[in-house]
């Protein structure tokens, strides 16, 4: 380095630390001054007080498991051993009393708590420091009980309309040039992500610079206006945390596993990982394929769960490519958990392990279409008070109803368990429960699923939406539920097969009704669309904005369908039971 030259960055990733919490409150402490080799010092830099913490992370390098397979076969074995080394450090920079900490190296933002953080400082002072001209990638999230994680890129810089976010999406993370500065580029999601090149590198003064900059944007609410995707979701005040946390656990303490969902808050490619809730370095790790809330009961004792625990215990990431628990990437089952909860009249989600209060204009303009738009009608006496419980599995099916229900109508079809393909993908497809074509000729596509929470019913809109969507669009399954129909036993096949196109051009949503059917406990008083958890109607308006207003389908009418249900309780063996492997 020449003499008097200061040494640049171009990229410097930036977390803020909530109000009151101190560099050391963030860090998870205990885990830094364990490393084998670790440095701290404090300085100034033009009168902003720093911290810098050093330390290096070892792996220890082993034979993969192909290796050991292969080894089987080999005459002499191979050994592959080696220790990977990687240094990393933060650095945290006190700001009009507040702390930012910068994270360097492969471990290092591992260290923090996250919980300690603000969880929407990188999106929102990218928002706001930026604009809604110059973006470059989006990353948004669909919020419902049924989540989808969308990334947007563009070849060069434009406006946020070209990106075609919707109502639809909530927006998670963004990357964009600061307005009027092509040479910065700024990437906002929990953490705020600086590029600069050129005369944008960053000096220990332009560091301080900047710093005090990304704190003033995070205080404003430009954001508001520029982008409607991110305000239908605001962060809960801190009182109602608490009293929404006691909600969950009892939810959790009862074993009521259904009322949640889990999922990974970050895009993972789902043929390179999987997932673990132990990183053991000896014994055995039971790996999953994907995450189920059914597994909690596996992995923790859930009557004496706490919110402390839930926040401590962890998912790691599994690598099929390394083919080991990767010891460095992982989250809080907390943040892995949605949820949905009611406070008096207001209404939260728990999602990316942050509790968000939907707001007002939002929830009423959900609310308003479901009480005025959706079409809603009284069960056919036909389909009603039919039986659902299963004997031979001990619980109440909705297959059960679909078989009672064409036995009493032989003119309609059954497609629940078709085994159906659509695109390239594998034959498990069912495109729905019930074809039925009226007497007055209309075709109708009936989708079944027993009341079981805002989770369950939202589950039954979106499959309807994705089927139906897909029966308009797609010439497979198209192909696939003309030869459904012909193999079945209905004496009027022949007319759906004369009303069903041959080709995806001809197929046009208008010629069909689509029919969902909520089966509801005939003891208890029938509801309304209205009365549904407000993510599932939600969905609901998703549903009617993308088969109706898209697509065109003719209408879409909804029923709560009186069944009889039967409550059951298996008695078992006090014997404590054989240890069985973890489901995978």
């Amino acid at each position: 380095m020449a003499d008097g030259a200061e040494r640049e960055l171009t990229q410097i990733s930036i977390y803020l630390a909530k109000p009151e919490t101190s560099f050391e409150d963030a860090l998870e402490w205990d885990k830094v001054i364990k490393k084998a080799k670790f440095t701290q010092a404090d300085f100034n830099v033009s009168g902003t007080p720093c911290r810098f913490v050093y330390f290096e992370s070892e792996a220890p390098k082993v034979n993969p498991p192909w290796l050991d397979f292969a080894n089987e076969q080999l005459k002499a074995p191979i050994v592959f051993a080696g220790i990977s080394r990687n240094a990393n450090a933060l650095l945290g920079l006190t700001v009009d009393n507040r702390q930012l900490i910068a994270a360097f190296g492969r471990s290092a933002s591992a260290l923090l708590q996250r919980r300690k953080l603000e969880r929407d400082f990188g999106i929102r002072t990218a928002m706001n420091l930026c604009g809604n001209e110059g973006i470059r990638q989006t990353r948004t999230q669909t919020q419902s009980l049924t989540p989808t994680l969308i990334d947007r890129q563009v070849g060069q810089p434009t406006n946020s309309f070209v990106f075609g976010l919707s109502e639809a999406e909530d927006l998670k993370s963004m990357a964009a040039h600061l307005k009027d500065n092509p040479l910065i580029t700024l990437q906002g999601r929990d953490h705020l992500t600086f590029k600069g090149v050129g005369s944008e590198k960053l000096t220990w003064d332009k560091l301080i610079e900047h710093s005090e900059r990304f704190l003033a944007a995070y205080a404003k609410n430009d954001f508001a206006k520029l982008f409607p995707n991110y305000r239908n979701f605001k962060a809960a005040e801190d009182e109602d945390v608490e009293v929404l946390d006691a909600e969950l656990l009892k939810v959790l303490q009862a074993g009521d596993v259904d009322q949640i969902m889990l999922w990974i808050p970050e895009f993972l490619a789902a043929e390179e990982f999987s997932f673990s809730y132990s990183d053991h370095p000896v014994t055995e790790n039971h790996i999953y394929a994907h995450l189920d809330p059914v597994q909690l009961k596996a992995v923790l004792k859930l009557n004496q769960l706490t919110i402390k625990k839930l926040h401590d215990k962890r998912i790691w990431a599994y690598s099929h490519a390394d083919e080991r628990v990767l010891s460095n990437k992982w989250w809080s089952l907390y943040d892995c958990i949605i949820f949905e909860q009611t406070l008096g009249k207001q209404h939260f989600i728990l999602t990316d392990g942050e509790w968000k209060f939907v707001a007002g204009d939002f929830y009423k303009s959900v609310v308003d279409f479901v009480g005025n738009e959706v079409r809603q009608e009284p069960a056919e006496a036909l389909y009603s008070h039919i039986s659902i419980f299963d004997p031979k599995q001990s619980k109440n099916r909705e297959g059960v109803f679909n078989d009672e229900a064409c036995k009493r109508r032989p003119q309609s079809i059954k497609f629940d368990t078709a085994k159906l393909r659509i695109g390239a993908g594998r034959k498990d497809k069912e495109f729905c429960d019930i074809l039925d074509l009226t007497d007055d000729g209309v075709m109708r596509i009936i989708n079944c699923k027993p009341y079981g929470g805002s989770s369950s019913i939202s589950y039954l809109f979106a499959q309807t939406r994705f089927y139906c969507e897909s029966f308009v669009r797609d010439q497979a399954l198209l192909t696939e539920v003309r030869k459904h129909i012909g193999a079945a036993t209905s004496p009027t096949k022949q007319s759906y097969l004369d009303r069903i196109p041959e080709h995806i051009k001809d197929n046009s949503g208008s010629g069909y009704r689509v029919c969902l059917w909520i089966l509801w406990d005939k003891k208890k008083e029938l509801p309304t669309a209205s009365d549904l958890p407000f993510m599932a109607q939600y969905e609901l308006k998703l549903l009617y904005d993308q088969l109706q207003h898209l697509w065109k389908f003719r209408d879409i009418v909804l029923r709560f369908v009186p069944v009889a249900t039967t409550p059951f309780m298996k008695a078992v063996s006090a014997t404590k039971p054989k240890k069985q492997p973890a489901p995978v």
